[in-house]
């Protein structure tokens, strides 16, 4: 096998399990839509779901907390026995993880790295 054949074949399966992955991630968060979370939280505009521990969480923290100057957010620590509780229920999927909330129903979800400007445009949405 040549050097293009033996690239193709070790890039390919790669991607398409990338691919695959993000077409789960997106499956799942989608099913989140409607869902009615428990009504001390339904006074939120988001839910943002993080783990001390995670490197996209770090990155994203400054934008949540930019982000509470506009709209009500509610932080929720996967790590502790709490926030892994309601995470479970909602259903989110991984961190960081935004949840937008309207009515006390999720309407949006958003999954990973987010600049302000994304995030806001959902919540508005």
């Amino acid at each position: 096998m040549d050097v293009l054949g033996t690239a193709i074949f070790i890039l390919l399966p790669l991607a398409l399990v990338i691919i695959g992955l993000w077409a789960f991630a997106r499956w799942r968060t989608s099913k989140l839509i409607g869902k009615r979370v428990p009504a001390d939280l339904g006074k939120y505009d988001i839910l943002y779901f993080y783990s001390p521990t995670c490197r996209a969480c770090k990155r994203m923290t400054p934008v949540v907390m930019s982000l509470k100057e506009k709209v009500k957010v509610r932080e929720i620590d996967v790590s502790s026995k709490e926030g892994l509780e309601l995470a479970r229920g909602i259903g989110v999927i991984g961190t960081p993880m935004v949840v937008v909330l309207r009515e006390g129903r999720v309407k949006g979800a958003l999954l990973g790295f987010r600049e302000e400007e994304e995030v806001l445009k959902e919540v508005r949405r």
